[in-house]
């Protein structure tokens, strides 16, 4: 269980440092195209000669489409961050039941009924094999297994 939490906090991180590049690179594509908009009227005004214009206009393209090349590379890392996280999460879960299900076993039977007990044990079964087998369809990004 220890290591599923460390895994999750440095997943969380991770994600946070996503986040924070991917506000970064948002702007930076912002401003790439505010250039762009406003590189033809230097020209058309005679502020900037046109062939300066047009290498000023293909520089800023060629930057534009590194920061749009990054931000998509960048939403994959997240995309398969987040898919992770959510397989451990799975998993934690799945940790937690087996633990409260060995724990109900291994109890004496208490006031409660033996039906109650019993339908609680099938609950928590049901729970661990559907939450596993959801757990493994993410880690495996829904593939079936290779024989």
């Amino acid at each position: 269980m220890v290591q599923i939490r460390e895994a999750t906090a440095r997943l969380r991180l991770v994600l946070a440092d996503i986040q924070g590049r991917e506000a970064q690179l948002d702007s930076l594509v912002h401003q790439f195209r505010t250039q762009l908009d406003r590189l033809p009227k230097q020209a058309i005004y005679g502020r900037a000669p046109l062939d300066m214009a047009l290498s000023a206009m293909a520089e800023v393209q060629e930057r534009l489409d590194d920061a749009i090349a990054t931000r998509r590379h960048l939403l994959a890392i997240k995309q398969r961050t987040s898919d992770e996280l959510a397989a451990l999460e799975l998993t934690r879960r799945v940790e937690e039941t087996k633990d409260t299900l060995r724990d109900l076993k291994a109890q004496p039977p208490a006031d409660t009924s033996g039906e109650d007990v019993a339908a609680e044990i099938r609950r928590l079964e049901e729970f661990i094999a559907e939450y596993s087998k959801r757990a493994e369809r993410s880690i495996t990004g829904g593939q079936p297994e290779e024989a």
